[in-house]
């Protein structure tokens, strides 16, 4: 089988797997025990009904159907490369069964962070192509060699980070599935073309589960949103290692630098005021931008300024330290406008 035909069979099997999840997502959540139920009036969680905790399920299936299609139907011989899909795949599936045990059983964060911390430690020790080994900057042709230890620990420091950013971001519908699918763009113009057919399951599924998700009828949960950053992650370290000179150290922070910096604000902030850096509330950038503008409206704003520096840094390269500065400045503007006059803003006041 070609890489293109593979493309279209993961692309089909994915929108398919989704349809079928989100169709019964209300018997599926019931029946394995995903749902989640709003909380009592003025609560954090301000949803209508008791919602299915299944879209994250339908992103690793479709994920997993297509590294299996990789290995078994594509027409190459290379045991390095199932080496690579391997353990993407392991590392992907493992991640969202710990989102999915914590949608079930409400996991402790330490237990959680130990897991996923452990999971991510074997994956990059045993492929190195998922782990940073040097920095590049766009415009200067040294690179930075890590030593192995530095190399190991950054490594985690960005995956762990993405998966706290990426879970503090799924607060409002739409949110995570419209990031998910930037940077899906970003990565079929920086990605090998032998990842695509993952690429295509991701995105596949993941519009299907945007219509889902914007009509209220799933989640995507901790199974999405922590299967969705060991990815995306992977991913996106694999990508700059195969083509660092088109794709910079900054190209890739401009990528997650929006909710990044969102996670940093809450987090520093809880710890300032002798709180969990993990506590849930309602001062994240979405809750400011959909009290101020609406939504979905606000995930048009959100994903708006999510995607417009990481498309210039596509089509333009060498500004890339510009548009690293204008995702600072959007992310400031962006939460300044949307906090209504006389509202505290965490991090930026008080």
């Amino acid at each position: 089988m070609t890489l293109g035909q593979l493309n279209l069979l993961t692309v089909i099997a994915a929108i398919l797997t989704a349809l079928v999840i989100g169709i019964n997502a209300q018997g599926v959540g019931r029946f394995i025990g995903l749902l989640d139920y709003p909380d009592p009036s003025g609560g954090r969680k301000r949803h209508q009904r008791v919602t299915p905790l299944v879209g994250g399920l339908a992103v690793i299936v479709a994920f997993e159907l297509a590294a299996v299609a990789l290995l078994t139907l594509l027409d190459q011989d290379s045991a390095y490369f199932d080496w690579q899909v391997g353990w993407i795949a392991f590392a992907a599936g493992v991640m969202s069964l710990v989102g999915l045990a914590d949608d079930r059983f409400s996991l402790s964060p330490n237990i959680r962070l130990a897991v996923a911390f452990s999971v991510l430690m074997i994956t990059i020790v045993e492929a190195p192509d998922f782990r940073i080994e040097f920095l590049r900057f766009s415009g200067v042709d040294e690179l930075m060699i890590l030593p192995m230890w530095a190399s190991i620990a950054f490594t985690l420091l960005c995956l762990i980070g993405l998966l706290n950013a990426v879970n503090m971001a799924d607060g409002k519908d739409g949110l995570v599935i419209t990031l998910s699918l930037i940077w899906t763009g970003v990565l079929f113009v920086r990605n090998p073309a032998s990842f695509d057919p993952m690429l295509f399951a991701v995105a596949g599924s993941l519009v299907v589960l945007l219509l889902f998700n914007l009509r209220g009828k799933l989640f995507l949960g901790d199974g999405g949103s922590y299967g969705i950053s060991a990815i995306f992650g992977l991913l996106v370290i694999y990508a700059y290692n195969h083509s660092f000179a088109a794709f910079g150290a900054e190209q890739v922070a401009i990528m997650f630098l929006i909710p990044v910096l969102d996670t940093v604000r809450l987090m520093t902030w809880r710890v300032r005021h002798g709180r969990s850096p993990f506590a849930g509330d309602r001062n994240h950038l979405h809750h400011y931008i959909a009290a101020r503008w609406g939504w979905p409206e606000g995930l048009v704003i959100y994903g708006g300024i999510v995607a417009l520096p990481n498309i210039l840094a596509v089509l333009f390269p060498d500004l890339s330290l510009v548009w690293l500065a204008l995702c600072f400045a959007l992310y400031a503007g962006t939460l300044k406008l949307s906090a209504q006059r006389g509202t505290f803003v965490a991090g930026f006041s008080g």
